[in-house]
């Protein structure tokens, strides 16, 4: 009976902070229908929940489409409940802009309840299906969150994106394109037509250091790709949302040529990589937060991509 009593208590004070959390949780329109909440700078931690993508959706006259879904099912769990305080209307989509957990690992709170169709690049089922094991093991380490098997996603439910499709959430049009290498193998951009507002995911960075996952020149490309998009409003997948597009992809592509030029000068010098990564592109370590977390990744990202450059 004791033990009872105390579960009780528990439960209640876990509901009603989670209660508080919900009716708490911050959301910016930065353009009509377009809904955002920024996340923490900080890793993820048990002190921040996983709360560190800035995650969102798009609202149409009929039905509603989610982009990403946070760091684990508690995260997309307070999303699902905000966008309830905005509108009433279904959950049609789905999009998942790439593999990484903290925009992946809360997707099982929107697909256990009702169908869902969940959109992805093509390549985003292989990636989840290689690296699904290490997030788990990850979430329970750095968040300790219990029952990790339930954020396990199914790669069969993602429905494949190869070039942009386009889907109407009623009177409300928007593309999801699929991008080749640039952060990942496997980014998505989704852009609403009605307002121009591009959601880049982690293709940009506002403030964080930019995470490199792929091919440094080929990301490059894109970056140039994207400074000359038309646009009206944006989202990236970290850091603030109100500074000057063309700042935004101008700093980042300035980190980006730093990286590559000094990784190919230290490759042409013979600086073998354990020296590289405490050398190279350090004149950006006081423009970027978490630099000290993901520069030296990046370099030895774009080191080992590098040598075998003709």
């Amino acid at each position: 009976m004791r033990i009872l009593l105390v579960y009780l208590i528990f439960s209640r004070l876990v509901f009603a902070h989670d209660v508080h959390e919900t009716s708490s949780y911050q959301l910016q329109e930065v353009a009509a229908g377009n809904f955002v909440h920024v996340g923490s700078f900080p890793p993820y931690s048990s002190a921040n929940r996983g709360d560190i993508a800035n995650i969102g959706f798009i609202v149409g006259e009929k039905c509603v489409a989610v982009i990403d879904t946070g760091s684990s099912l508690h995260v997309g769990s307070i999303l699902k409940s905000a966008i309830r305080r905005v509108t009433a209307l279904p959950i049609c989509a789905v999009i998942v802009t790439h593999v990484h957990p903290d925009h992946l690992l809360g997707l099982n709170a929107f697909t256990k309840d009702q169908p869902i169709t969940v959109y992805g690049h093509h390549r985003l089922p292989k990636q989840i299906r290689t690296r699904s094991r290490f997030y788990l093991e990850s979430l329970e380490q750095y968040l300790g969150t219990a029952y990790t098997k339930d954020h396990a996603v199914d790669a069969s439910l993602i429905t494949p994106v190869n070039g942009v499709l386009t889907l109407d959430l009623g009177n409300r049009l928007i593309e999801i394109k699929s991008w080749g290498h640039a952060h990942t193998d496997h980014d998505v951009s989704v852009t609403d037509l009605k307002t121009r507002t591009f959601w880049a995911g982690d293709l940009v960075f506002s403030e964080h250091i930019p995470i490199l996952d792929s091919n440094i020149r080929q990301y490059s490309e894109v970056l140039g790709e994207l400074q000359n998009l038309d646009i009206n409003h944006y989202v990236v997948g970290h850091g603030p949302l109100d500074r000057p597009w063309h700042v935004v992809l101008t700093e980042q592509r300035r980190y980006l040529g730093v990286l590559l030029k000094e990784v190919r000068a230290a490759i042409k010098n013979d600086v073998s990589l354990m020296d590289a990564v405490n050398t190279v592109g350090w004149i950006e370590s006081e423009h970027w937060h978490n630099f000290d977390l993901y520069h030296r990744r990046n370099v030895t990202t774009s080191y080992t991509d590098l040598e075998w450059e003709e």
